[in-house]
C-alpha cells in the first residue's frame, strides 16, 4: 500500500515537466548552436552535405517511434490513477506532424538531395514515400493521444518508475534536436531589432508565441499531463514557471 501513496507520486511526476524544460534549456545554451548551424546549411544550401546532422535526426526520429507510444501509456495510466483526463492533444499533434515533415526535408538536404531543383522541379519518389510513411506514423501517434487513456490500468500506477527514464531521455533528445533543426534553423538569421524598443517588444511577443508553437508539440506527453493536473491557481503558476524555465533563456539569446 505504501507504493500508491499519492503525495509522493504527485511530487515526483510533477517534476517531470520542469526537469524536461531545464535539460532543454541547458542544451539550448550549449550544444544547440552547432545543430542550428547544421540545420541552416541543410535548409539553405542544397549543394552542402551535413551527414552527421542527417544521421542524428534520422536516428532520433526512429527512436521517437519507439518511445512516444510507450510514454503515452505511462502518462495515461498515471492520469487515470489520479482521476484526471488529458485534453488539447489534437492541436499539439497537428504541429507535431508539420515538424515531422520538415525534418524529412532537413534529412534529405543534409544528404545533399536537391528537392525541387531538378529539370521537372519535382521531389524524388522515395522522398514522397517517406513523407507518406511519416504521416501514417503521425496518425498512429494521434490514436495514442486521443484514446490512450480509454482503457483503465489493471492496477494503480506508482511513480517514479524506472521504465520511463530511457523513454524520457529519448524524448528530450528528440525535442532538442527537432526544435534546433526546424524553427531554430529557420530563425537563425533573423534579428530582434534590439535598437528599436517598440519593435523589440513586438518581436519578443511574436518569438515567444512561435517558440511555444514549435516547442510544446515536441513534448506532448509531458504537456498533456501537466494540463491534466491544473486544478488551482497554484497549479497554473507551477505550469507557467515550468515553461518559463526554457522560454526566457531561449528568447533572450535571440540576436
Amino acid at each position: 500500500m505504501e507504493e500508491v501513496s499519492s503525495p509522493r507520486r504527485g511530487l515526483t511526476d510533477r517534476w517531470e515537466g520542469p526537469v524536461f524544460n531545464l535539460v532543454c534549456a541547458v542544451y539550448f545554451f550549449t550544444v544547440a548552436p552547432v545543430v542550428v548551424r547544421a540545420g541552416d546549411r541543410a535548409m539553405r544550401y542544397p549543394e552542402a552535405t551535413v551527414i552527421w546532422f542527417g544521421v542524428a535526426i534520422l536516428v532520433i526520429s526512429l527512436l521517437e517511434v519507439y518511445a512516444f507510444p510507450r510514454k503515452m501509456r505511462f502518462v495515461a495510466r498515471a492520469a487515470h490513477d489520479r482521476g484526471d483526463t488529458m485534453e488539447a492533444g489534437f492541436w499539439l499533434w497537428m504541429f507535431h506532424t508539420v515538424i515531422s515533415v520538415i525534418l524529412v526535408f532537413q534529412v534529405a538536404g543534409a544528404f545533399g538531395v536537391k528537392v525541387g531543383e531538378g529539370e521537372d522541379d519535382s521531389m524524388p519518389w522515395w522522398l514522397g514515400l517517406l513523407i507518406f510513411v511519416v504521416v501514417i506514423k503521425e496518425l498512429v501517434f494521434l490514436g495514442f493521444i486521443l484514446v490512450g487513456d480509454d482503457k483503465p490500468p489493471p492496477e494503480r500506477y506508482a511513480r517514479p518508475n524506472r521504465k520511463e527514464w530511457p523513454l524520457d531521455l529519448i524524448l528530450i533528445a528528440y525535442a532538442c534536436l527537432a526544435y534546433s533543426a526546424t524553427w531554430g534553423a529557420i530563425t537563425t538569421n533573423l534579428s530582434m531589432e534590439r535598437e528599436n524598443p517598440p519593435m523589440y517588444a513586438l518581436n519578443l511577443f511574436v518569438s515567444s508565441l512561435l517558440f511555444l508553437i514549435f516547442y510544446l508539440p515536441l513534448r506532448i506527453p509531458y504537456w498533456l499531463e501537466e494540463l491534466s493536473r491544473v486544478k488551482t491557481k497554484k497549479d497554473v503558476a507551477w505550469l507557467v514557471a515550468s515553461v518559463l524555465i526554457v522560454l526566457v533563456p531561449v528568447i533572450l539569446r535571440l540576436p
